[in-house]
């Protein structure tokens, strides 16, 4: 049976699901955007997918069977809560919600819902990322001892998008970009059970952080830290995670996870696929919709990094 999806929100991001679906043979059927014109330019690419006024509409009159919501954070709830509740599946773009309130009114709406909601965490699906954690799993590296992770880089004119404007991104890069971050942590390390963070806005015509470290604890003595920028004079991804026999570290777009156990001379080296991890995440939750398995990101993991930012942003 073909899946018909709508996107709400016709930005950057919706392109990378746009193409998941399509190579999963979904039908992208309708579309809409706050701002009009982005949802005819998207429909024009896709040869005329329906464009609806709003997010109700298109659940309504353009029936999908699923969504990816792809608008700023201040619209997740409304658009998520809506379809839920008409049986339609949700997938979330990061950070789930607007708030933490936000967050626990999505997970409700879910629980009520015989419709999946998933939030779009797609680092998990990453080849590096499984690696890392099987890495972690197995002991090799023995009992983790730090996490590090970084995600920064310059971003000329973020001040004037609404990344930057905390009525409409609920945060800045803490909440954008760090929750990626929390969550591979609680994949790959364990659950967080302790968070603190320091953070600096060098945009003066901004009202949220665009530089931060976020530090976490986990429940099995673990600790990470974890920094965001959008300020940064040189782009870098990595992932850095030292046990007590060794450390495994991975750079975005290397294709490879080293891992140098205490005596070891030289690192070993496991290859792995490069990937955006977009067309990943979406077969998962294609397969999850049609029942083949459950979830693997859930509206918990969600919730938990909501809860884990914002509660910084409180102290």
């Amino acid at each position: 049976m073909g899946v018909r999806v709508g996107i709400v929100g016709c930005g950057g991001i919706s392109r990378s699901h746009v193409e998941g679906y399509k190579a999963e043979g979904a039908e992208v059927a309708a579309l809409t955007d706050a701002d009009p014109g982005a949802a005819e330019k998207l429909s024009q690419e896709l040869g005329g997918a329906a464009v609806y006024s709003d997010y109700r509409k298109l659940v309504d009159e353009g029936k999908p069977d699923v969504i990816s919501i792809c608008s700023p954070p201040v619209a997740h709830e409304e658009a998520a809560v809506y379809a839920l509740g008409r049986g339609v599946h949700v997938l979330c773009e990061k950070p789930m919600a607007f708030d933490v309130a936000s967050a626990h009114r999505m997970r409700d709406a879910a629980k009520k819902s015989k419709a999946l909601l998933m939030p779009a965490f797609r680092h998990r699906f990453l080849p590096a990322i499984a690696a890392l954690r099987g890495l972690v799993a197995s002991g090799e590296i023995g009992d983790v001892v730090f996490f590090n992770n970084v995600f920064c880089g310059p971003m000329p004119g973020m001040e004037r998008t609404w990344f930057t404007k905390k009525a409409v991104a609920g945060g800045g890069s803490l909440l954008d970009t760090n929750s990626h971050s929390v969550d591979l942590f609680r994949f790959i390390v364990g659950e967080i059970v302790d968070q603190k963070a320091v953070m600096h806005r060098h945009f003066k015509t901004t009202d949220v952080e665009d530089a931060g470290i976020l530090s976490v604890k986990a429940a099995n003595g673990a600790v990470g830290a974890m920094e965001s920028s959008f300020v940064a004079g040189r782009g870098l991804a990595f992932i850095h995670v030292m046990g007590t026999k060794g450390l495994a570290t991975y750079s975005y777009g290397d294709g490879q996870v080293r891992y140098q156990l205490t005596d070891d001379a030289e690192p070993k080296v496991q290859s792995v696929d490069e990937s955006w991890g977009f067309a990943e995440e979406i077969r998962h939750f294609l397969g999850a919709v049609r029942g083949e398995h459950t979830l693997a990101v859930t509206v918990e993991d969600g919730v938990r990094a909501m809860e884990v930012i914002c509660s910084v942003y409180e102290g």
